[in-house]
């Protein structure tokens, strides 16, 4: 029943169709009054950047016309060039469509769009003029115009006709993110941060932060209030994923508090001191309000008893009480953050310092970019290309053109995918209704018609409703099968044909081509989720290896926060694919926010090693090169725990240096590098036996 309900169209859905329809409509008026050569391109155009908010219909719409005019530059430069080297015009224009299409999925941002379109538009164009190359400017600047005056369309009426702004609608998602985020926090403080459904909460956050992060490109090309603050935006978003791995460190100290003193009545209770920690910062949480000056002294003072209660010991429940009071006085500091961050944008005050602090002029972060895959999506649309274009030529069929421009289109447009096959499939399947439809039009009604507003008419008894479903995401490709196809199959032109055999061959094109992008796809770089997980976790394992040979930055803060959004992002990217993983599969239980704050810890233990004393510096370099053993051994495997033997000499490794740490305590850096190793072995060895300082002492119990 709910999902009937949220597939069900509402109200400003058929506004969303009408206001699509009339845009279609003005830009094909625009192109039949100036008499183009192909008006459908102008249509097809304004339901392809369509978008229910304005701000991203603009967006879509200036990267698809810069990526159009590179390639009908494209187009101009190869094909008057190499037409009379069949060979080496398919070559370039298969290359170039195949490094545009690497290219923009490394990018991976929503300008992305422009690199497709350039590649994809040179096929277009160059395939459709091989008989005609003297034409290449005339073609190309033709097609620019009537994918512009689609563009301009389709960006004005949704400015202009009720307008629905994108940035109210980013800034309630971040408001869902952030009580999300507040209770996530709760739930670790209170001891649930364990379960099953508070890890889907963490997996879900972070996909929720990596479609934020694009989402955010749109605002700036929005009307609303929001446009001109997307720096600050970045920068509250850089802080909202600095909670999870606050929250995961904060779940794993205590669980493994709760597995000391097993049988005891006080098992998994905190000191006195940690435990009024606790109480006050969960007060603070529920509230929601932001962090006053006697509310911080509170927690200052609450710090400084824990501090005092557990200085210069080496029990292991002390080492653990310190770790959990540093980890939530980074939550408070963090959430604080955020909460000022967020109050500062709605009110559209900007405090120069704090964000200054934030480094608030960074607008990009760190991304995974798997260049694996997008080199073999590359390749997939260069053979593609190139087979169907041998095929073209053998078999000497007029309309073989068409086959070739499918081919290539369709490995582009579905490359993100892990196996696009499937819905390869679909779309060749919803193209049956819109071929029937067509046929219909083509033949039965068009030649009934006698001008531009009865064809109007009839165009919108197909596209109003077939428009109502782009607006709902479920049926997204439903809507843009029938509302972008319906047009080009009908070939709207100022001088109407009814030529059977075009129509057929045309279609017919279409469908070789989508059929010969799925069979290359297939056998070239169809992967499975679970396939794209695994990579997923072993690039995150490479880059904590790095972090522990101290291969990424010297900059302690810069190496920090590159680690942090990348794994951060990667784990966002394995969110959905793990949805489609069997539970029984190695890779299911992999948590990337728990391997990310080993590397954070990673980081901080290389950052202070040189200014510990000489025999605690060498056993922290010890301990880094074990690290960086055990993830290399990781990342060396299918997937789960590295070997015993590596795990065994991590573990020494640890004990040695933390044991090393603590006998030289009293610095800043000793300190930090206590915390780290701390850290590391908690969440490396949960099951292992707590750790015995130089001078054992019975354990104190919990209060």
């Amino acid at each position: 029943m709910t999902k009937t309900v949220a597939a069900a169209p509402g109200f400003w859905d058929v506004v969303f169709s009408l206001k699509t329809f009339a845009a279609a409509m003005l830009a094909l008026w625009i192109a039949l009054t100036f008499d183009l050569p192909n008006p459908y391109w102008a249509v097809g155009a304004v339901y392809i950047v369509a978008h229910p908010l304005s701000g991203a219909t603009t967006s879509k719409a200036v990267y698809r016309l810069i990526g159009t005019v590179v390639g009908g530059i494209a187009c101009v430069v190869m094909v008057p060039n190499l037409i009379d080297a069949p060979e080496l015009l398919t070559l370039a224009l298969a290359l170039w469509m195949g490094g545009c299409l690497v290219v923009s999925l490394l990018d991976r941002s929503p300008r992305s769009y422009a690199f497709m379109l350039a590649g994809y538009t040179a096929a277009l164009t160059s395939f459709a003029i091989v008989s005609a190359p003297q034409t290449a400017f005339d073609y190309a600047v033709g097609r620019v115009e009537e994918i512009a005056i689609g563009i301009v369309c389709a960006a004005l009426v949704s400015r202009l006709v009720f307008p629905r702004h994108a940035g109210p609608v980013l800034a309630a998602r971040i408001d869902a993110w952030l009580k999300d985020g507040s209770r996530l926090a709760l739930e670790s403080l209170r001891g649930d941060g364990g379960t099953p459904a508070a890890l889907a909460d963490r997996r879900r956050l972070a996909a929720d932060a990596v479609d934020l992060n694009a989402f955010t490109t749109h605002i700036a090309y929005d009307t609303s209030a929001l446009r001109d603050i997307v720096p600050p935006l970045r920068v509250l978003q850089r802080r909202m994923v600095a909670l999870l791995p606050v929250v995961s460190g904060i779940t794993d100290l205590i669980a493994a508090r709760a597995r000391m003193d097993d049988g005891c009545e006080a098992r998994g209770r905190w000191p006195a001191a940690v435990q009024a920690l606790v109480d006050e910062t969960c007060i603070w949480l529920e509230s929601g309000g932001e962090l006053t000056e006697d509310r911080r002294a509170v927690l200052l003072a609450r710090l400084a008893a824990v501090e005092e209660g557990a200085r210069e010991t080496v029990q292991w429940d002390s080492l653990l009480a310190l770790n959990f009071a540093a980890r939530i006085c980074d939550l408070v500091q963090v959430w604080s953050d955020c909460i000022d961050l967020r109050g500062e944008i709605a009110s559209g005050a900007r405090r120069q310092l704090r964000w200054q602090r934030y480094d608030a002029k960074v607008e990009n972060r760190p991304m995974h970019r798997d260049w694996g895959m997008a080199l073999m999506s590359g390749f997939s649309v260069v053979l593609a290309t190139c087979l169907t274009t041998a095929l073209w030529i053998a078999t000497g069929w007029p309309h073989g053109g068409g086959a070739v421009m499918m081919a290539g289109i369709f490995c582009c447009l579905f490359a993100t995918m892990d196996d696009p096959v499937p819905v390869m499939k679909k779309f060749c399947w919803l193209l049956l209704p819109v071929t029937g439809a067509a046929f219909v039009f083509e033949f039965a009604v068009m030649p009934l018609v006698d001008g531009f507003l009865p064809l109007a008419l009839i165009l919108g008894l197909f596209l109003v409703p077939a428009g109502i479903l782009l607006a709902i995401p479920s049926r997204f490709l439903v809507g843009m099968v029938l509302c972008v196809n319906l047009p080009y199959m009908l070939m709207l032109q100022s001088r109407a044909t009814h030529d059977l055999g075009t129509f057929l061959n045309s279609n017919l094109a279409t469908v070789v081509g989508i059929a010969a992008a799925a069979c290359v796809t297939s056998l070239v770089r169809s992967v499975g989720a679970e396939w794209s997980a695994r990579r997923l976790v072993r690039a995150g394992w490479s880059d904590i290896v790095a972090a522990a040979e101290g291969a990424r930055s010297a900059n302690r803060a810069a190496a920090f926060d590159a680690l942090l959004y990348r794994m951060l992002d990667r784990f966002g990217l394995l969110a959905p694919r793990l949805a489609a993983i069997p539970a029984g599969s190695d890779v299911a239980g992999t948590d990337l926010v728990r391997d990310l704050r080993n590397g954070l810890n990673i980081i901080d233990l290389r950052a202070h090693r040189d200014a510990l004393p000489r025999e605690a510096g060498d056993a922290v370099e010890a301990a880094l090169a074990a690290a960086g053993t055990y993830y290399g051994t990781l990342g060396g495997r299918e997937a789960g725990v590295g070997s015993g033997e590596n795990a065994v000499f991590l573990l020494t490794a640890l004990d040695a240096a933390l044991e090393a740490v603590l006998a030289a305590s009293g610095s800043t850096a000793a300190a930090r590098a206590r915390l780290a190793l701390v850290s590391l072995r908690c969440t490396l060895f949960p099951a292992a036996p707590p750790f015995q300082g130089p001078e054992p002492v019975p354990l104190l119990k919990a209060a």
